[in-house]
C-alpha cells in the first residue's frame, strides 16, 4: 500500500496536537508538509501539554500568532488528553481568528494505515484499543482497505481469524487480547498519511456513542506468524 496524496487545502505552518496516547505529541508542519519541530512528552496531559507546545514552537522559531492551521487527533484515546487539546485549540484560534482552520484525524485510522504501509501482506487484520470493560474500539483491514472505526466485544475478538493488533491506551481497562501484536502509537508519522486529515468547522472529538457491537462468523481465533 502506497501513501495516498494529500489534497486538502492545508495552510502552513500547522500546529499538530495529539493527546490520545500515553504521552502528549506536538509538532509543527511546514510548507513542504515535513516537520519543522516535534515534541513527545510523558506525564499527565494537564502538566505536559502546554510545555510541549511551548518547546515545539520555540524549536520551530514560531509563535502561536504565526500558526495558520490546527491539526488534532479526535480520538479514540485518553479522554482527558483529547479534551485538553480541544480546549487549547479552541482558545488559541479565538485569540488568532486567522488560524482557525481545523483538520482532524483518528488515532486508530492512523495506526491502521501505517500497518498497511509497513506490511502490505496484512490484507485481513483487526486493530483494537481499549474503550471500556468488555468493549473495544476497532478498525478492520480488508484487502488493504480500512473500515470505519467501530466497537467490538470480547466474543468478536475471540472469534477473529486474521492478524490481530492492539493499540495501548493511557489507562487500559483490560489486558491486550491473546495473540495480539501490540503496536507503538506513532503520530510522528502523520506526514506519511496526510490523506487521513478531514477539514472541519470546529474541534469535535470522536465518540462511539453506541452499544451495538460488530459481529463476525464464530470461529476460534488462530494465531498468524507473519511479522510486520
Amino acid at each position: 500500500m502506497q501513501a495516498k496524496p494529500f489534497n486538502a487545502d492545508l495552510n502552513t505552518p500547522a500546529l499538530v496536537i495529539d493527546g490520545s496516547g500515553s504521552s502528549v505529541f506536538v509538532g509543527v508542519l511546514g510548507q513542504d508538509q515535513c516537520w519543522l519541530a516535534i515534541t513527545q512528552q510523558d506525564g499527565a496531559p494537564l502538566e505536559s501539554l502546554f510545555p510541549a507546545v511551548e518547546t515545539t514552537l520555540k524549536a520551530a522559531q514560531l509563535s502561536l500568532a504565526e500558526i495558520c492551521s490546527f491539526i488534532y487527533c479526535e480520538g479514540p484515546g485518553s479522554v482527558l488528553g483529547l479534551r485538553l487539546c480541544a480546549m487549547a485549540i479552541e482558545t488559541w484560534s479565538r485569540l488568532n481568528p486567522t488560524s482557525a482552520n481545523y483538520f482532524a484525524y483518528n488515532s486508530l485510522q492512523l495506526s491502521a494505515s501505517l500497518i498497511c504501509l509497513d506490511a502490505p501482506s496484512n490484507t485481513h487484520a483487526l486493530l483494537v484499543s481499549d474503550w471500556k470493560k468488555g468493549a473495544w474500539n476497532a478498525v478492520k483491514i480488508n484487502g488493504g482497505a480500512l473500515g470505519s472505526t467501530d466497537v467490538v466485544d470480547d466474543e468478536s475478538i475471540a472469534n477473529w481469524t486474521g492478524r490481530l493488533f492492539h493499540l495501548p491506551q493511557r489507562k487500559g481497562w483490560q489486558k491486550p487480547p491473546p495473540y495480539a501484536t501490540t503496536l507503538t502509537y506513532s503520530p510522528q508519522r502523520l506526514p506519511e498519511v496526510l490523506h487521513l486529515l478531514a477539514p472541519c468547522d470546529s474541534v469535535e472529538l470522536y465518540s462511539s456513542g453506541i452499544n451495538v457491537f460488530q459481529k463476525w462468523t464464530p470461529e476460534r481465533h488462530r494465531a498468524v506468524t507473519t511479522n510486520l
